[in-house]
């Protein structure tokens, strides 16, 4: 753990150990490096619960429930997950929170420039803040009763501007987690309401960008159907996507997400030519971000098409340095490592027991 980071867990700790009530600031920052140490999501319910059993305004515990409920989700804890969000909705009625729509959502003072989510965005919001929370209701054998949640958070939602991409990205989750459960047709028809969703915003360059961000996840359907024709298909119309996205000057951060998304699934179909280029441009515009998987994706595409054993090693090692975990088991899983998965250099570099 780097230095500063042992300073402030340190101090962390000093607070956790007394009885008294912890402030939002201590929270916040407390959060913030659990999640930043490796995400350290066993930690961070603890520490949610605890904050949950002191006084708190709406705002403050409806921001709690959600990351204590996606804290759950993410270590296996299924129906804790679910108990935790089903305490968040008898909670709410009557309640008047109001969060930022931008992750980590933090409440919203009054007059804050920036959008803001009320009780109806904030629904959907926890119901879709992860892959991981979707799918913790089908893990205990109730996905039927997370598709009606969900449906009923996006008809009680009135469509606005403010409100276009909370309701855009709740479908992306939503489509996943249908994905995920086999139900296919339901994740069909959340992919055309994407779609609709995206003919709706203002911009010009936020309708491309939203089906460009569409498509990335029609390719991931494609691939769960076993469409090998609709996957070609599908990647050939988001480099077309991209293209665009790059004319119009689409902000970095979307941007760098979209080729992120783009270069997985054509690494996955071993389209690595591809996808290296695409990688090269998010290294040279502010790096990956991340865990180390972007470093392990960038490794296998520069070894695969140029074979370059010192760039390759570079990125392997980079990976390690970005990501909490042994890496071993996801380096020799790749296609793209299969000539070298038991390769002793590659394995140095890759390998955390190695490098302590």
């Amino acid at each position: 753990m780097p230095d500063d980071l042992v300073l402030r867990n340190d101090a962390l700790l000093q607070v956790l150990a007394t009885d008294g009530p912890l402030d939002s600031e201590t929270i916040r920052n407390g959060w913030m490096l659990l999640w930043s140490r490796e995400c350290d999501f066993e930690a961070t319910s603890k520490l949610l619960t605890r904050y949950l059993a002191q006084p708190l305004s709406d705002s403050e515990t409806a921001w709690a429930y959600i990351h204590l409920a996606n804290s759950l989700a993410v270590t296996e804890h299924a129906a804790e997950a679910v108990h935790a969000h089903e305490t968040f909705e008898r909670w709410l009625p009557g309640k008047s929170p109001r969060l930022s729509s931008t992750w980590p959502y933090y409440p919203a003072p009054d007059g804050s420039p920036e959008l803001r989510m009320g009780p109806d965005e904030i629904r959907v919001t926890f119901l879709a803040q992860s892959v991981e929370f979707a799918t913790a209701y089908a893990a205990v054998g109730r996905y039927a009763e997370y598709v009606a949640k969900a449906d009923a958070a996006l008809a009680g939602l009135t469509p606005t501007q403010d409100n276009l991409e909370v309701r855009f990205y709740g479908l992306l989750i939503f489509m996943t987690a249908s994905q995920v459960a086999g139900d296919f047709e339901r994740a069909e028809r959340h992919l055309l309401a994407m779609h609709a969703i995206a003919d709706q915003a203002e911009d010009a360059s936020k309708v491309a960008e939203l089906h460009a961000f569409a498509v990335t996840y029609e390719i991931q359907l494609a691939r769960g159907r076993n469409d090998p024709a609709r996957v070609t298909e599908t990647l050939q119309q988001a480099l077309l996507l991209l293209q665009e996205l790059e004319k119009n000057g689409s902000s970095g951060t979307d941007l760098h997400g979209y080729r992120h998304h783009l270069a997985h699934h054509l690494t996955q179909v071993g389209q690595h030519d591809l996808a290296l280029p695409l990688l090269d441009a998010n290294l040279s515009t502010g790096g990956h971000s991340g865990n180390g998987y972007a470093w392990l994706m960038h490794a296998a595409a520069v070894w695969q098409v140029t074979r370059d054993r010192p760039r390759a090693l570079a990125l392997l090692r980079d990976a390690r340095a970005h990501d909490g975990r042994d890496l071993v088991g996801e380096f020799q899983a790749l296609a793209g490592f299969r000539d070298v998965k038991d390769d002793p250099e590659f394995l140095l570099a890759i390998s955390r027991s190695a490098a302590t």
